[in-house]
């Protein structure tokens, strides 16, 4: 027999496995049963030597979001999607993402024109993972934030999980029961034509091929989310925003600013009897309700308006101004 130190003879089944328990690590841990499992240990042996033996701890690793996408229907037989389908949906849902997160975005300055700024797109950038078992499934990562991981609902993290969540409220949408293309142009004319064009893309993807997709969305900020899109709800979608004449224009409203949300990052302004949502930064809402709850204003808005092909219109307000609308002696 073979001394611990010495290779021992490789054709003698015996001697080989007693020197691999005599070369045990302390029996911390037990041995590896499975070849998987030897594998396994292997690699993290060689992940510490080129690390010079320092495994970094768990919470300084930040947590990536992950969307799981499953693609199924005419163009996915066996388990198997067609290269050119796959290709395009995935440089859509990326364009996507991308022009939905600068809509979102509470820097962008109002209804500036021109590409997505590179800042933006790195930080909402999708890498693409592994495939799981499904009709055809893939994981896309979310880029981890550089640096010190960020409070859930602040910074890059909550910009990329906030495009994604609306782009699954426009999803949900279009799976509605009744009047699925109305609710479309209602969550989607907000975010402007650019992002408009760009989930019209997405759709006509799903309903020019008979796919259907299911999302899977994880973030520090949500803990898990799921929604579908099928061919049927994607047409919907498609047909609402392609067949929407959309136009942009600036009014003044003049009435009563009577009330607000930080969190929607919108005032409401009471005017000829009914009451206006009017979006603006979400860290300017408090300060203008300090200064102009319950009184008369004048306010300049962009108007976004979208005409549906059942002759409803849409609208969306973006601030541009406001200014009191009282006399100088109830000021």
């Amino acid at each position: 027999m073979s001394t611990p130190k010495a290779w021992p003879d490789l054709a003698d089944k015996a001697a080989l496995r007693e020197w691999m328990v005599a070369r045990r690590d302390d029996g911390v841990r037990p041995p590896a049963r499975t070849m998987a499992e030897l594998r396994a240990r292997q690699l993290q042996k060689i992940s510490r030597t080129l690390r010079d033996g320092v495994d970094p701890e768990p919470s300084e690793q930040p947590r990536r979001p992950i969307l799981q996408f499953a693609l199924d229907g005419e163009s996915v037989p066996g388990h198997k999607v067609e290269a050119g389908v796959l290709g395009t949906w995935l440089e859509a849902l990326q364009t996507a993402v991308h022009s939905v997160a600068y809509a979102l975005d509470e820097m962008r300055p109002t209804h500036q024109a021109g590409p997505v700024p590179k800042g933006i797109q790195a930080a909402t950038k999708l890498l693409a993972g592994p495939v799981f078992a499904s009709s055809y499934g893939m994981v896309l990562e979310g880029s981890a934030t550089p640096g010190q991981r960020e409070l859930p609902g602040t910074g890059n993290d909550q910009l990329l999980d906030r495009a994604i969540n609306r782009i699954l409220d426009v999803a949900d949408e279009a799976d509605s029961a009744s009047g699925a293309e109305e609710a479309v142009l209602d969550a989607a004319l907000p975010l402007g034509r650019r992002a408009i064009s760009h989930l019209a893309e997405l759709s006509e993807i799903l309903a020019s091929t008979g796919t259907n997709v299911t999302f899977t969305w994880q973030s520090e900020a949500t803990e898990r989310r799921v929604s579908r899109l099928t061919t049927s709800s994607a047409d919907h979608c498609r047909k609402a925003l392609r067949s929407a004449q959309v136009e942009d224009s600036t009014d003044r409203l003049t009435g009563t600013v009577v009330g607000g949300s930080k969190i929607r990052g919108v005032i409401e302004l009471e005017t000829s009897g009914r009451v206006v949502l009017i979006r603006t930064q979400k860290d300017a809402v408090t300060q203008l309700l300090a200064t102009y709850a319950e009184r008369q204003v004048s306010a300049d808005v962009h108007v976004l308006t979208a005409r549906s092909p059942g002759g409803r219109e849409h609208h969306s307000y973006t601030l541009l101004n406001l200014d009191l609308n009282e006399p100088e002696s109830e000021r």
